[in-house]
Parts: C-alpha cells; structure tokens; sequence
C-alpha cells in the first residue's frame, strides 16, 4: 500500500479537509492498487499519490474532485480510475 508524503502522525486537528486512503481494483476485479487523496484547508484542488492498479506505477498529482463518481487518471498508463464510494466496498 502506498504511503503519503507527509506523516500521518504530525497531522494537527482541521489540518486537512478531505483525507481518505483506498485499494483500487483492476479489470479483472483483484486489488492491484492503492491511493492516497487529500485536500488541505487552503488548497483549491485535491493532491493525490496512487500506485496504478493497471501498471502498477507510482504517480502523484492533483485533480478537481467535484463531481461524483470521482476519476483520478494514471501519470503512466493514461487510463482513468473510478475512486468507488467508500459504502459500496
């Protein structure tokens, strides 16, 4: 699984508004990956760090998460990964 590029433990309370870590799943349906999403308090768009689930990849970037299903695309590969609601898994 991916770590963030931060540490976790130094996080003060209100620091982020948005954090979540997820395992990503492949076509096939096996978790092959993993991503980081987070948005601090004054940022205007959502940072990321993901391992692809296609080509197993690192990547890091940013992305305008504001319409649902969120999509982050691969650095590498180009392919578009769904971020499936955290109550569906």
């Amino acid at each position: 699984m991916i770590q963030p590029p931060f540490d976790l433990k130094k996080i003060k309370p209100g620091e982020f508004k948005y954090f979540s870590r997820r395992l990503l799943t492949n076509k096939e349906g096996e978790e092959t990956g993993s991503i980081i999403v987070w948005k601090r308090g004054g940022d205007d768009d959502h940072s990321y760090a993901m391992e692809c689930p296609y080509c197993q990849e690192e990547g890091k970037g940013t992305v305008d998460l504001k319409k649902r299903p969120y999509r982050v695309r691969c650095p590498n590969c180009n392919r578009s990964i769904a971020l499936k609601k955290l109550k569906d898994t």
